[in-house]
């Protein structure tokens, strides 16, 4: 049985979805059998099971979610639907433009073996080949903000990702952090390392001034939401590729 399922948000970034399927791929043998990988597909516009049609992903335990409808900034929505679907104790948010290296496909294991904590672990990224990262953090290395390994239990616990923020940008790591420092421990594991692709990046306007704005309300109310996921979704039927391969 999988210990560990891995929701990764698609919006868009074509190359970049097959990128992470083909490192996916290059997991220990038998590490890979103890994932469970959802590609979360928030209403891109070439899907995701279009993308990957020619890659033979028949060793995954893979399963796509497609988001269809496409709300601005539905990052809170997509995560609290990958959570919603996880079937494993462990889950990890895995953005786009952050590759988990084949090393650490087995050091992430490890982290949940025998472990009773109420912990959700942050881990270091490999920002060295991003110039404009770099200029703020010349170490070549900067911690996340929003991938972490985390139960499932103490995500909900947590209560979620904050969906009144979708429609604009920002703010969706802070008040999930912010409401996580009673609940969880947070620990940054700074010589576990992920690797940083630039072009990973969803092409978005970054001004998180509405949302600062409507955080600083709910803080200072309590007034988080419990309404999630509120869009229409479907999980994606089994298909078969151009070389009659069944992919998932």
């Amino acid at each position: 049985m999988s210990k560990i399922t891995v929701c990764l948000s698609y919006y868009n970034q074509v190359e970049v979805l097959k990128q992470q399927v083909l490192s996916w791929l290059v997991f220990p043998r038998n590490i890979v059998k103890q994932y469970t990988f959802f590609i979360m597909d928030d209403c891109s516009k070439i899907p995701a099971e279009e993308v990957l049609k020619n890659i033979d992903t028949s060793r995954l335990d893979l399963h796509i979610y497609r988001v269809e409808e496409d709300l601005y900034c539905n990052i809170a929505g997509v995560r609290n639907l990958g959570a919603m679907e996880c079937k494993t104790e462990w889950m990890i948010i895995l953005d786009m433009d952050t590759f988990i290296p084949p090393v650490m496909s087995a050091q992430l294991l490890q982290l949940t073996q025998n472990n009773t904590s109420r912990v959700a672990y942050k881990f270091n990224r490999d920002i060295s080949n991003d110039s404009s990262m770099l200029q703020k953090n010349p170490s070549g290395f900067k911690p996340h903000p929003a991938v972490c390994l985390i139960r499932k239990s103490d995500y909900w616990d947590i209560g979620g990702c904050e969906e009144d923020l979708v429609g604009h940008y920002g703010m969706t790591d802070p008040s999930f952090w912010y409401k996580a420092k009673d609940k969880v421990k947070i620990e940054i594991k700074e010589n576990l390392y992920l690797k940083h692709k630039e072009e990973g990046a969803a092409d978005i306007v970054r001004d998180t001034s509405v949302n600062r704005r409507l955080i600083v309300e709910k803080k200072k109310n309590n007034s988080w939401s419990t309404d999630y996921v509120r869009f229409k979704w479907r999980k994606v039927n089994k298909y078969i590729d151009a070389n009659n391969i069944k992919l998932f």
